[in-house]
């Protein structure tokens, strides 16, 4: 598995790199196909924030953490992907047993405890996805006070998601199909 580090300062020596490829590599054990995990590092004024993306299986899996010391930022977001990466493989094994099927091998290797938590849709929407520009889109969702908006984009013809960042900006899911 592919460690990436990014980091706009430089400031990540080599031992924290091989720190935290040695403690995400750890993570493999929970994919049949781990492709690469990435790792942005941002020094604030008195903390560390790590954020950590895990592409594997056809899943995306994310995890911030912050903390005075950096292998402490990186042991925490390590520890929430772990569990993460828990739940997600017991809900794949509950979801392939109640479909009556046999759990494929690599899934029989290691036993995973399964938690409880299926997931429950307490309420559904159906609206009109009206052709519109990102601006647009911006504007509705500021009228309706929502952190995001999904929305078909006049220009590509695609259903985009808008979002509001914890930064205050916007950002654009734009599917690949």
């Amino acid at each position: 598995m592919d460690v990436l580090v990014r980091n706009a300062e430089g400031n990540v020596s080599k031992n924290d790199r091989e720190y935290a490829a040695q403690k995400l590599g750890k993570l493999s054990r929970y994919f049949h196909q781990a492709n690469r995990v990435e790792m942005v590092h941002r020094a604030e004024k008195t903390y560390h924030r790590i954020e950590i993306t895990v592409f594997a299986d056809g899943f995306t899996i994310r995890g911030e953490e912050q903390d005075e010391s950096l292998k402490a930022a990186i042991d925490k977001v390590s520890d929430k992907l772990e569990n993460r990466l828990k739940r997600l493989k017991g809900r794949i094994i509950r979801n392939i047993r109640h479909r009556g099927q046999v759990l494929p091998p690599a899934y029989a290797d290691e036993p995973v405890e399964e938690l409880d938590g299926a997931i429950i849709i307490k309420e559904r929407k159906v609206f009109l996805l009206k052709p519109m520009s990102a601006e647009e889109a911006a504007l509705q969702m500021d009228m309706v006070g929502h952190p995001f908006f999904v929305f078909k984009n006049r220009d590509s013809g695609s259903v985009e998601v808008l979002y509001k960042r914890k930064d205050g900006n916007y950002g654009l899911l734009q599917p690949e199909v």
